[in-house]
């Protein structure tokens, strides 16, 4: 079955670099996730533009005209990816922290204090996708996880 939704791209126009972030069931809930992921950096652009394009997607100009989030309807089919999650086992943690030779500083989605889980959630629209990440103690990604 096919359904539109908003997804958020962040943008560079100087590299022409561009990076999904999540896909929502509309736009306010888009423009919410863009928000939580500045509030897990600790960023506040509160004279951020909201410009509407001629194709219909919503840019936010938030540092400079450089970098930017853009937010694109489109359909998909199927449904949107979970946001419920389950944590891992203790077992299961340990065990990846050492196959990855994960450093103390370093977390997996599950040690993560829960407002930190939320926000990220919230920031990326996929449970399966947050737990494939490696972030700092406060809920930032540092990198994917290695595959091995």
């Amino acid at each position: 079955m096919e359904q539109t939704v908003y997804t958020n791209y962040w943008q560079n126009r100087l590299s022409d670099v561009k990076k999904e972030h999540g896909s929502y069931d509309n736009e306010e809930e888009a423009i919410n996730g863009i928000k939580a992921w500045w509030e897990l950096h600790k960023e506040d652009y509160p004279h951020a533009e909201y410009k509407r394009t001629n194709s219909g997607a919503l840019e936010i100009i938030y540092n400079d005209d450089d970098h930017f989030y853009r937010i694109e309807k489109r359909q998909i089919e199927g449904s949107l990816p979970s946001r419920k999650y389950t944590l891992r086992k203790p077992g299961e943690i340990e065990a990846l922290r050492s196959r990855h030779n994960l450093h103390e500083e370093a977390c997996l989605f599950e040690e993560l204090a829960e407002p930190y889980r939320d926000r990220l959630v919230q920031a990326m629209a996929d449970s399966e996708k947050l737990r494939n990440y490696v972030f700092d103690k406060e809920g930032r990604p540092i990198r994917k996880l290695r595959a091995n």
